[in-house]
């Protein structure tokens, strides 16, 4: 039988394989292994603890907490008792919190500490259908109305003894087009909006993820590091991975990659592209720091390692004096690099963003597989992936199984399939304005298929620049390219209607206070290093040999340095990372006028 919903999916994997191991978590400094037994009767806790509290299907309860397994157990015991899970990431402020939870009518909300407790303060005057909090920690001085996980369970335990039959009753209930999560868009051009999401919809990207990536539960092992609030991490890593029956373990925090990744040795992980960025930039960096002799290697085996690229992708033998090349080449670089990564990766997987063309290829060369793929919120996250034995660097692969992806006559790309949303929450009803008549979602991407049907993003339809000159320019393009730089962190790209493109450039803190050491600059912060001029000379000659890889008309002409980073509390990029473009604009309207009054160049 098909399956019906994602409790239903579970429940018969528990039945199926109780002593499984499912997850790995880190405790008291060593990992533990959590099974699908543990993790069934950890969400029927929590489902009947619900129960208890009165949730009705179709509730929604809001999760405001940051990643960890139970959180986990949180989402899957809200969705056992008929719920809808509504995710906030942890870094939202208090007026986007408040926001989620009153717009999305959410019942109960689950936090993790008393840092998220401080954002419900008021909640009384502006989140009025909020009934009760449960907190995974202790919450110190806290209301009435709030109470622990572990005293929920407790409820949970003691409605399970009277009333056994009524977890199976209300899953049972369930139907694939039935509401599973509310996921709040990003919001870069405005207000979020609460993307409604169903069983069926999750359901499908596993069925179609399963059948290209070919994941082994004997074999594969992710490590989980990106937010849970994001349909990319919480439907392609968690959810597929549970159905598929693959480990997962669950890393400590992003300062602990490098650490989790040597302890658990993953087969695969799912990331975004900053993360690939830091990675080209540490190896870079080390590269640079070598002697000349090893730094020859290093671009000899690099060489070795592009040359036998398209041999790899294509799948082909390679041709025996480059095969004995490339073993010498790995024992002496590529291996070495692989291990730093656990030595075990089959492939990463990059989406949520745009990533560089050259750091995938310079990955490839080292024996290290990158696929990327593409999709949305709106679209339960994938739509296309490249795929091992598929690939086409540059472009985000073929449409998934199933999955109908067209170009409209202006270039934006249209989705249509079992993955697709039902539309925008609404107290009154779905909102589809972005739906065609024929089903297809209007998805405000630019880009094109190719003839062997592999998708190509170009830009945000909204983004498009458009120069005085008539020529229309991607900024996400430059701006990616312009983030391969060793010491460049962040660009904003700027042009519209003008003569030439203009950008706004944050800095890698950690490599330009390395560079700095070793010049002998001097500063007492990293705020007043970035305005030096020094600095502004090094970011200058690093621009002018990356404006070469570029055509003239999209070369940066003028730029400022930023004294900090890009921030998320001042409004400018999404808990995603991704740039607030218009925000950023209005904020730096005066430097852009600057660029193009003819004034002298010089840092923010």
């Amino acid at each position: 039988m098909e399956d019906r919903s994602i409790p239903d999916r579970l429940y018969k994997l528990v039945a199926k394989h109780p002593d499984r191991v499912l997850f790995k978590n880190k405790e008291n400094n060593a990992w533990r292994n959590v099974t699908y037994g543990e993790v069934g009767k950890t969400a029927s806790e929590i489902a009947y603890g619900l129960f208890e509290l009165g949730i009705q299907a179709g509730d929604r309860v809001s999760v405001l907490a940051e990643n960890s397994l139970d959180w986990i157990f949180a989402d899957l015991g809200i969705l056992s008792a008929g719920g809808v899970t509504v995710t906030i990431y942890p870094s939202n402020l208090p007026h986007e919190v408040e926001y989620i939870v009153s717009n999305s009518g959410s019942r109960y909300i689950v936090i993790s500490n008393e840092d998220q407790y401080k954002k419900l303060a008021d909640r009384a005057e502006t989140m009025s259908c909020l009934e009760k909090i449960v907190s995974l920690e202790d919450v110190p001085g806290a209301a009435d109305d709030v109470i622990s996980l572990a005293g929920l369970r407790e409820l949970g335990v003691k409605r399970m003894e009277k009333s056994a039959d009524e977890l199976t009753k209300r899953i049972g209930e369930i139907k694939p087009e039935d509401l599973c999560t509310m996921v709040y868009t990003s919001g870069t051009t405005g207000p979020p909006k609460g993307a409604m999401i169903t069983h069926g919809n999750i359901l499908s990207v596993y069925y179609m993820l399963d059948k290209v990536l070919a994941l082994d539960p004997d074999t594969d092992v992710s490590l989980s590091i990106l937010p849970y609030a994001h349909v990319y991490e919480r439907i392609g890593g968690l959810f597929t991975g549970i159905f598929a029956g693959i480990t997962i373990a669950i890393c400590e925090g992003l300062d602990k990659i490098t650490a989790n990744v040597a302890e658990i040795r993953p087969t695969l992980i799912l990331g975004a592209p900053r993360l690939y960025e830091k990675m080209y930039a540490a190896i870079l960096k080390n590269i640079e720091s070598q002697s000349p002799l090893k730094k020859k290697i290093f671009e000899w085996a690099m060489s070795v390692g592009r040359e036998v690229g398209p041999y790899k992708l294509a799948e082909k033998p390679l041709p025996a004096v480059l095969g004995v090349k490339y073993k010498l080449a790995d024992k002496l670089v590529f291996d070495t690099i692989k291990q730093k990564f656990g030595g075990r990766i089959r492939f990463f997987v990059s989406a949520a963003a745009p990533i560089s063309k050259d750091i995938i290829e310079f990955f490839h060369a080292l024996d290290i597989l990158i696929i990327e793929g593409w999709g949305m919120t709106e679209t339960s996250a994938p739509s296309t992936v490249n795929r091992p034995g598929e690939i086409k660097f540059g472009t985000v692969g073929k449409a998934l199984p199933g999955v109908e992806v067209v170009i409209a006559d202006d270039g934006e790309v249209m989705v249509k399939g079992p993955n697709v949303f039902g539309g925008y929450f609404s107290k009154d009803g779905a909102i589809r304005d972005e739906f065609r008549e024929d089903g297809f979602f209007h998805t405000g991407d630019i880009g094109k298929i190719d003839e062997d049907g592999y998708l190509s993003i170009t830009d945000r339809k909204k983004d498009i620049i458009i120069t005085a000159g008539g020529k229309n320019i991607a900024p996400q393009n430059v701006e990616n390219l312009l983030k391969t730089d060793l010491y460049i962190s962040e660009a904003l790209v700027f042009g519209d209607r003008k003569k030439f493109l203009s950008a706004i450039i944050t800095l890698d803190e950690e490599a330009v206070q390395e560079w700095a050491a070793k010049e002998g600059v001097s500063f007492k912060d990293f705020a007043e290093l970035s305005q030096k001029p020094e600095t502004y000379r090094l970011v200058e000659g690093r621009l002018a040999i990356l404006n070469k890889s570029l055509p003239k008309h999209e070369t940066i002409k003028r730029f400022r340095l930023l004294d900090r980073q890009f921030l998320q509390d001042k409004g400018e990029i999404t808990p995603t990372m991704k740039l607030k473009r218009k925000v950023l604009y209005d904020k730096f309207k005066n430097v852009f006028e600057e660029f193009y009054e003819g004034l002298e160049d010089g840092a923010i």
